[in-house]
């Protein structure tokens, strides 16, 4: 599958997915979501999870229907694990720390007992590197340009 993110003209970016079959799902986005979304791309890649978010809309979810009332008890555990691991890397990037892979597990397990598991410091800091690659390309990109990353579930 193929994402991309447009930085809007006007501000606003736009998350659009091209899946292997050619079908698409797209959405303007809050400025938040591009780098929110790259962190899920990097967790998705480096976890090789194939049911989190990219994983569900490679299946063929909208992503319209991740906004939909009551969808969290919807989601695979898989899926319930890659948001509280992307959620505690977002919250570690805006207060500029970094915690090492034993206390990003202890967080894990406390946040989401039911399916918390061991991170390491490869996967932690492969998450990081490709995570800072993405935006950094993201940060680059002139108003109106898209940026393209592949997924393989």
């Amino acid at each position: 599958m193929l994402i991309q993110f447009k930085k809007g003209r006007d501000g606003r970016p736009t998350l659009t997915c091209i899946r292997d079959d050619g079908s698409r799902t797209w959405s303007q986005v809050h400025p938040f979501f591009p780098e929110h979304d790259m962190t899920h791309l990097a967790v998705e890649r480096a976890l090789g999870l194939r049911e989190a978010f990219f994983g569900l809309v490679a299946r063929g979810w909208s992503l319209d229907r991740f906004a939909e009332p009551g969808m969290s008890a919807q989601l695979p555990a898989e899926a319930m694990l890659a948001e509280h691991l992307v959620g505690l890397l977002d919250r570690e990037r805006a207060a500029g720390t970094r915690r090492n892979a034993i206390e990003v597990t202890a967080e894990l397990q406390a946040s989401f007992p039911a399916g918390g598991r061991p991170i390491t410091e490869e996967q932690l800091a492969q998450i990081r590197a490709d995570r800072a690659e993405m935006l950094a390309a993201w940060r680059a990109l002139p108003a109106g340009d898209t940026l393209g990353f592949e997924y393989s579930p």
